[in-house]
């Protein structure tokens, strides 16, 4: 897997760079030295980002076969955390919630763990296909995620969109490629004429719908109810 922190320009993976410049801003805003918990790390992709503090990273390692989980610290459940309370100064947990079952009593785990005046600091998607199944459960509206952080005892809790319609159609609209999925009753290897020109198709294809993407890139600034977001970012104070 990419580096998180290395990621393509915007126009090529839209959702992924609001969650990395979230991030990005969350580890500039915390002072040097600050006990940080990754929580739903998956690869650590955005530890290098927290080079200056100490980081800690949790995660169950079930969601994705294709990935190494290696570089945890803790192998755990979000809503069984080993760590005593009050802890840590700041928790991250990005596109993580969705593929929690116990979405409620994770963030109440997570607000334990934080000190006195510490931050959650959280992403999660309200548009998304299913991805890393079957543990992919819940999409959040800005109210889901106020309603869940309020109940765990956050006492200040900011919801901000990340993204505009405009911008949610432009991360949709590469979907129109499953249309060059091979057919399901398809078994073996496709042919290598048939496979080399089907990835050229797709190729041509990627490379239309960019112009379309980056008018609606554009255009987005004309959305200000920001209520179609790709998902949201949570800023929660104990």
């Amino acid at each position: 897997m990419q580096p998180l922190v290395d990621q393509p320009p915007k126009i090529c993976d839209i959702g992924r760079w609001h969650v990395t410049e979230f991030v990005k801003r969350t580890a500039q805003a915390l002072p040097a030295g600050s006990r940080v918990l990754d929580a739903g790390s998956g690869e650590c992709g955005y530890a290098p980002l927290f080079a200056s503090h100490r980081n800690v990273s949790v995660d169950a390692a079930i969601g994705d076969a294709s990935w190494n989980y290696r570089g945890l610290d803790v192998v755990g459940r979000l809503d069984q955390l080993p760590f005593r309370g009050e802890c840590f100064d700041a928790v991250l947990c990005t596109q993580t919630l969705e593929h929690l079952e116990w979405p409620r009593e994770s963030v109440r785990e997570l607000y334990r763990v934080l000190r006195p005046g510490g931050r959650l600091c959280l992403t999660a998607p309200m548009a998304h296909k299913e991805h890393q199944r079957p543990h992919d459960f819940f999409r959040y509206t800005s109210f889901g995620l106020q309603s869940i952080c309020a109940g765990a005892g956050f006492r200040q809790v900011t919801v901000e969109p990340m993204g505009g319609l405009f911008q949610r159609w432009a991360y949709e609209l590469p979907n129109v490629l499953s249309v060059f999925r091979r057919p399901a009753m398809q078994t073996g290897p496709p042919p290598p004429r048939r496979g080399m020109w089907a990835r050229l198709a797709k190729r041509g294809a990627l490379g239309i719908l960019r112009v379309p993407q980056a008018i609606l890139l554009a255009l987005d600034r004309l959305d200000v109810a920001r209520d179609h977001p790709l998902g949201w970012s949570v800023v929660a104070q104990k």
